[in-house]
């Protein structure tokens, strides 16, 4: 009796589906990624995907579809197209919701010319130097 009991609250249970955190990344492409003279290697935005994260673009984009050639099984989203980077990234946290979102680019207090800092604040996302995303930091 208590075996069947048990089974039939596990078969009436409601079902937990557990997710983990996502994330989405953004990357500046020009000193960032390393087909363009950063530290950062392509490999690692593949890893991020495989861990369930989004991964777009936000700076030079026909850099990478130019020169890698299955671009589209590597990142989610392109741009920014017609608009800023603060903008691109103000409507991707509007409309994809997601637990964390990070800007990885230039800094140029320290390196670059970019605005990658700047655009990352004002849109409300977490900023990632190229170098300290390169060196492990999530």
């Amino acid at each position: 009796m208590p075996f069947l009991l048990l089974k039939l609250i596990r078969a009436i249970r409601p079902r937990v589906r557990y997710r983990r955190a996502m994330a989405i990344f953004a990357f500046d492409v020009d000193h960032t990624l390393e087909i363009s003279d950063g530290p950062v290697p392509l490999s690692a935005l593949a890893a991020l995907r495989e861990q369930g994260h989004v991964v777009g673009l936000c700076g030079n984009w026909g850099f990478v579809v130019q020169r890698v050639t299955d671009w589209h099984r590597l990142v989610s989203f392109l741009g920014p197209i017609a608009c800023t980077k603060v903008d691109q990234l103000t409507e991707l946290k509007k409309h994809v919701p997601a637990d964390d979102y990070v800007m990885v680019g230039n800094d140029p207090a320290v390196f670059g010319n970019s605005p990658d800092r700047e655009a990352a604040a004002e849109a409300g996302w977490r900023f990632l130097r190229e170098a300290e995303f390169a060196a492990g930091m999530r």
